[in-house]
């Protein structure tokens, strides 16, 4: 019967799942792919410095294989991040409620919207809302380059977070502000002096009794005065100079996009049919394969039982008394042996016809010490000592010669040579 060997595509899969694979995260910039901005890389596959960049074309990334994980942080302008309360938990009921409980927060037909949520400690839902055209053309651009992400998310909720403060970066002319895990707004930057914006949502958070206790501006910008800001804000105001894209990020994004009709399971899903003619292609060579080894064994053990009927009638034939008849070869061999040694005829597997065998061989090289000797199952076991396995394959080319089967069944090496055990069997063919 034939045996299966593993298919080039799956030898090829296996070698790709054993190698590393990281994480890639990707931060997009305003209007993309329209805008054919450059989209920032970072590579992160352990400690140390993770690989980095800014490419035009996403296929131009390197050190991406099948196993990297794929974080893309979207442009924060284009989702609205708000939060809703709703009498319910069913996530049926959650996407069909969210277009009307958040009427007044959004511009456009709910239907070309795209709702994502996650529900907070408080049971409140924070929800993203963002243009389904915008999402489909992330993900088309994402595709056509071989990268499948596992998490969407606006970037301003990549900025770190302190419990209690708030966090801002300015990133392309504009300020991001993260308030909350799951909440922030962007507004227009200005290094002198605090957006109106950001003045309005430190007066309502000091209203509804959730005001930060400082603030935390990442890597600002030459000129930036952080005492004009602490003054103008009456807030602390604390610098941290590292940008927040070389640091450290949350394993998981605060807020997934990729939900509902965009979640990875349904994207599979909608490549389905796409894949289904390989996939009837591999069921038909599966099918085929299994159909054909198979037949190949049934033909294989047809051919054995016709050849054990035959045999068994030789032997009734020869032995009609017999009457277990179990390994009929076997017990052919057995009782002639018996019948020759009754009629006073030697076997070559006997012991004087072995012995006979072995006793030239050993006059023939006189170096060679024999130590024991035993004859049991029409086998002779030997053991010797030799000078050293040199001498112990002319020995076995030697009891070959003879018609001897050999077989080596220990050799160490000692101060007094090699000693070694030999099992020896005739095969029938007789030497000259």
């Amino acid at each position: 019967m034939r045996k299966f060997t593993s298919a080039p595509w799956l030898q090829s899969l296996r070698q790709a799942l054993s190698r590393k694979g990281g994480t890639l995260e990707l931060l997009l910039p305003r209007g993309w792919p329209e805008s054919q901005g450059m989209v920032q890389w970072r590579l992160r596959e352990g400690p140390g410095v993770a690989p980095h960049g800014k490419v035009a074309e996403l296929n131009q990334i390197p050190g991406v294989s099948v196993m990297t994980r794929v974080q893309v942080w979207t442009p924060p302008s284009d989702s609205l991040l708000t939060r809703v309360t709703l009498p319910t938990r069913s996530r049926t009921k959650i996407q069909q409620a969210l277009p009307f409980a958040l009427e007044e927060q959004i511009i456009g037909e709910p239907e070309k919207l795209h709702f994502a949520y996650r529900i907070q400690d408080d049971n409140s839902l924070a929800v993203a809302v963002t243009s389904r055209e915008r999402m489909q053309s992330w993900l088309a651009q994402l595709t056509a380059a071989g990268l499948r992400p596992t998490g969407f998310c606006p970037a301003l909720l990549a900025l770190p977070l302190d419990a209690g403060s708030w966090s801002m970066a300015f990133h392309e002319n504009n300020i991001w502000v993260r308030t909350g895990t799951s909440s922030g707004f962007t507004c227009a930057s200005n290094d002198n002096t605090p957006p109106s914006m950001l003045e309005m949502a430190l007066r309502e958070a000091h209203v509804k009794q959730n005001a930060p206790v400082g603030l935390t501006v990442i890597h600002p910008p030459a000129g930036f005065d952080p005492g004009a800001w602490a003054a103008l804000l009456k807030l602390p105001v604390n610098i941290q100079k590292q940008d927040f894209w070389t640091g450290y990020h949350e394993s998981s994004p605060a807020l997934n996009l990729l939900q509902g009709s965009f979640a990875p399971s349904h994207q599979m899903q909608e490549m389905l049919p796409g894949l289904r003619p390989a996939a009837i292609m591999l069921a038909i060579w599966l099918v085929g394969s299994l159909g054909f080894n198979l037949w190949e064994w049934w033909n294989l053990k047809s051919a054995h039982e016709n050849q054990r009927q035959e045999m068994t009638k030789v032997f009734r034939q020869a032995f009609p008394d017999a009457q277990v008849i179990v390994d009929p070869a076997l017990q052919m061999q057995r009782l002639l042996g018996e019948l020759q040694g009754k009629s006073g005829k030697s076997n070559q597997a006997d012991a004087l016809p072995l012995l006979g065998s072995v006793a030239p061989v050993m006059q023939a090289h006189p170096q060679i010490k024999l130590r024991s000797i035993q004859y049991g199952e029409s086998k002779l076991t030997v053991d010797i000592t030799l000078p050293d396995f040199q001498t112990m394959e002319t020995v076995k080319t030697a009891f070959t010669a003879r018609g001897m089967q050999v077989e080596v069944i220990g050799a160490n090496s000692t101060a007094a040579g090699i000693e070694g055990r030999l099992r020896l069997s005739q095969t029938g063919k007789a030497g000259t």
